[in-house]
């Protein structure tokens, strides 16, 4: 893959948390990618965007954000939201030079299953 920038939509859920306390969650998440290295922007998503019905808190999906990072790093990022699951389940889509991946993380054994596919999207 060239160096294109990946988009991609991280989904964060975790079923014994109340949405405010997730929506915490997400946006403490979105502030540790933001920092993170190739990380070009990390937002979480407004609910015009959204699918009618969907749960949002302060005009956000509840538990869903944006960001958009090169392909160098992506590899490196998904890992480390998987070492970081703390309980949850994180789901990425990504999209990047007219492919798309879809992926979940609900424990620390998928991480090495995730990671392969995630290593084929970005060399292929």
């Amino acid at each position: 893959m060239s160096a294109e920038n990946i988009q991609l939509i991280i989904t964060l859920s975790d079923s014994q948390l109340e949405d405010r306390q997730l929506q915490t969650d997400t946006e403490n998440m979105r502030q540790e990618i933001e920092k993170f290295d190739g990380v070009q922007k990390a937002e979480l998503m407004p609910i015009e965007i959204a699918q009618p019905g969907a749960k949002s808190i302060g005009g956000f999906l509840v538990g869903v954000l944006t960001t958009e990072i090169n392909a160098k790093n992506f590899k490196a990022l998904v890992r480390y939201l998987g070492n970081n699951l703390y309980s949850k389940t994180i789901k990425i889509k990504a999209k990047g030079n007219g492919r798309e991946i879809d992926i979940e993380i609900s424990r620390l054994e998928d991480l090495n299953k995730v990671l392969t596919y995630v290593w084929f999207f970005c060399t292929s």
